[in-house]
C-alpha cells in the first residue's frame, strides 16, 4: 500500500457479533445495550427483519463512539450462515451463562471464532442469579480450550448481568480497547462494498435487503450488485428505518429495489456508474449454469462441494469437469454452479460469494485485476492450475478435509510432573515420571490438576537420561518440553492421548 493510499484510510466503526448458547442471554445483552446506549428516538427502530443496528456509546470524556452490533439470535439468516456472520464481524462477544457454563453452541460459536482468528471477549452473564458459579464457569471454559486471562490465555473475560446492567459499561470499554488494538480503517473515497445479512420482500415496496458496509462510502446514485441481484441506489435507510445518504463503512443499512432476492451472506459491491454494475450483473448471470439441478441428487450426500470452473477452452473445461466428477460417490457430490471459458472475472467472485464453501478453480487461465481486488478484499481464494494431476491431487485433499468424522481418544499413558524448569512463549520445560503406559514425542497431552482438565498441550521434545528419545515407558523419569498456553505446576498430571479420526 502506498503512502497516498494510507493517507486516505481513516478509522471506522466496528461491527461486533454476539454469539453463544441458546438462553445464555444474547438477546438480553443486546436489548440492554440498545436501551441504555442508543440516542433518544432510536430505541424503537428495530424490526424483526433488520439483523444489525447501531448504538452511540458515550465515553467518560464525552466522546461518542458508534458501534454496530449484529443482532443474530433467532434470525434465519444467522442460522443459515453462522460462520459467515463471524466472517462479517470485526470483533465477537462469546457469551456464557454463569449458572450453566460451556454448552454445545458455545463450543460451536468458539470454533467459528477461532477458525477466523477473530478477536473476541468472553462475557460471563447472569452473575446476579442465585445459582451462578463464576469459578466453575471459568473452569469449564478452560476445560474446552477457551483460555481466558488468568487461566493460561490472553482472552479478556468480563462478568456481567444483562438484567441489571452490572459490568456492561466495562464490557463496552473492553470491546473498544480491542477495536483500537486492531486498528479498523476504511477508505471513505472508494465505493462501498460489504455483505448481505438477509433479504425479504416488502409487500408495498418490493425486494429489500439489510446490508453491512465493510469498506468505502455508498454513493448518492448508481447501483448495487449482490450476486446476480441489482438494485439502484434509491431507497436507502439506516437501521431505524430512516432515509440516509452516503452511509459509510461499519454501518448497517436497508436497501429497497432489488430485481431479485440476493442470497444471505453474498458480497455486494456498488458504484456511482450504474451501467458498469448492470454489465457486471449481466456477466455474472451469463456465468451461471442454466440447467436446474435436481435437489434430490444431494439430499442424502454427506458432502456437497459447490464449484465454479473457468478454463482456457471447452476441451480443457470438459477435462476438468470429468476429473472432478470421478470423485463422486453416494456420499460425495460435486455441484458445479457455474462454468465458462476465459479468465476468472469479478462476476465469478460475486457468484461464489453467496456460499463460503464454494471453490473457484481456474485451469490454464488467470485472474482479472478487478477479480483479484475483490477476492483479496473478501478473502476468497481461487485456485489456479496448469497441470491436471496437480489439480486432482489438490481436490482430493479438499474432499478428504470436508468428509465428516468423529474423533476417538485413547489414553496411552500418564506422567506426574515432579519439577518445572522454565517457561518461554508457551513452551514449558518440565521433569516428571511416567506412572502408567508410555508417553511419546510429538504426542498430545491433557493437563490435569486435581481431577480437572485445564487444557491441552503437545510434547515437542522428550529426553531420557539427558538423551533425546521418541518414547518413555512406565516407571521411568524423563525431561520434556511441552507447548501449551497452560502454566503447569508440580503434581499436575499429563495424560498422553492418541487421537484417531474415524470417518462417519
Amino acid at each position: 500500500m502506498s503512502k497516498t493510499q494510507e493517507l486516505k484510510r481513516i478509522s471506522r466503526q466496528p461491527v461486533i457479533a454476539v454469539l453463544g448458547h441458546v438462553d445464555h442471554g444474547k438477546s438480553s445483552l443486546l436489548d440492554f445495550i440498545r436501551k441504555s446506549n442508543v440516542v433518544e428516538g432510536e430505541a424503537g427502530g428495530i424490526t424483526q427483519r433488520i439483523s444489525a443496528y447501531e448504538v452511540q456509546h458515550k465515553l467518560a470524556d464525552g466522546t461518542i463512539k458508534p458501534i454496530t452490533f449484529l443482532d443474530t439470535p433467532g434470525h434465519a439468516a444467522f442460522q443459515s450462515m453462522r460462520e459467515r456472520g463471524v466472517e462479517i464481524a470485526d470483533i465477537a462477544i462469546l457469551i456464557v451463562s454463569a449458572d450453566d457454563g460451556v454448552k454445545t453452541q458455545t463450543i460451536e460459536a468458539w470454533k467459528a471464532i477461532d477458525a477466523r482468528k477473530l478477536p473476541y471477549v468472553v462475557a460471563i452473564n447472569k452473575i446476579d442469579k442465585p445459582g451462578a458459579d463464576i469459578q466453575k464457569t471459568k473452569n469449564s471454559l478452560v476445560e474446552n480450550a477457551i483460555y481466558i486471562e488468568g487461566y493460561g490465555g490472553d482472552v479478556p473475560c468480563v462478568e456481567i448481568s444483562a438484567k441489571t446492567g452490572q459490568g456492561i459499561d466495562f464490557l463496552l470499554e473492553t470491546l473498544l480497547l480491542l477495536v483500537d488494538m486492531n486498528e479498523l480503517t476504511t477508505d471513505i473515497s472508494t465505493d462501498a462494498t460489504g455483505y448481505v445479512l438477509e433479504s425479504f420482500v416488502d409487500p408495498k415496496r418490493g425486494i429489500s435487503a439489510s446490508l453491512i458496509i465493510k469498506d468505502g462510502t455508498l454513493a448518492t446514485s448508481g447501483a448495487i450488485v449482490a450476486g446476480t441481484a441489482l438494485s439502484p441506489i434509491r431507497i436507502i435507510e439506516d437501521f431505524a428505518g430512516r432515509t440516509i445518504k452516503s452511509p459509510h463503512a461499519g454501518q448497517p443499512i436497508k436497501v429497497t429495489g432489488f430485481d431479485e432476492i440476493p442470497a444471505s451472506g453474498a458480497i455486494f459491491i456498488s458504484s456511482s456508474d450504474k451501467k458498469s454494475m448492470e454489465a457486471l450483473q449481466s456477466e455474472t448471470k451469463s456465468n451461471t449454469i442454466n440447467n436446474v439441478l435436481d435437489p434430490r441428487i444431494y439430499r442424502n450426500a454427506k458432502v456437497v462441494i459447490p464449484v465454479v470452473i473457468k478454463a482456457d477452452s471447452l476441451g480443457t473445461l470438459d477435462a476438468v469437469k470429468l476429473e472432478l466428477k470421478k470423485r463422486e460417490t453416494e456420499d460425495i457430490k460435486i455441484k458445479i454452479i457455474a462454468e465458462g471459458v476465459g479468465n476468472i472475472s469479478e462476476g465469478d467472485i460475486m457468484l461464489a460469494s453467496s456460499d463460503e464453501k464454494t471453490i473457484i478453480i481456474g485451469f490454464t487461465v488467470k485472474m482479472e485485476t478487478k477479480a483479484r481486488d475483490q477476492a483479496d478484499r473478501f478473502n476468497i481464494k481461487p485456485e489456479l492450475f496448469d497441470i491436471i494431476y496437480k489439480l486432482s491431487e489438490w481436490f482430493d485433499t479438499i474432499v478428504e478435509s470436508r468428509l465428516p468424522y468423529e474423533e476417538k481418544e485413547t489414553i496411552i499413558g500418564t506422567l506426574k510432573i515432579i519439577r518445572t524448569f522454565s517457561s518461554q512463549k508457551d513452551k514449558h520445560v518440565i521433569g516428571g515420571k511416567v506412572e502408567t503406559g508410555k508417553i511419546q514425542n510429538n504426542g498430545i497431552v491433557k493437563i490435569i490438576r486435581r481431577g480437572v482438565e485445564l487444557g491441552r498441550g503437545k510434547i515437542v521434545e522428550l529426553q531420557s537420561q539427558k538423551i533425546k528419545t521418541q518414547e518413555v515407558n512406565e516407571g521411568n523419569e524423563c525431561g520434556l518440553m511441552v507447548e501449551s498456553k497452560v502454566e503447569m505446576i508440580p503434581s499436575d498430571i499429563l495424560e498422553a492421548v492418541l487421537v484417531e479420526k474415524l470417518k462417519i
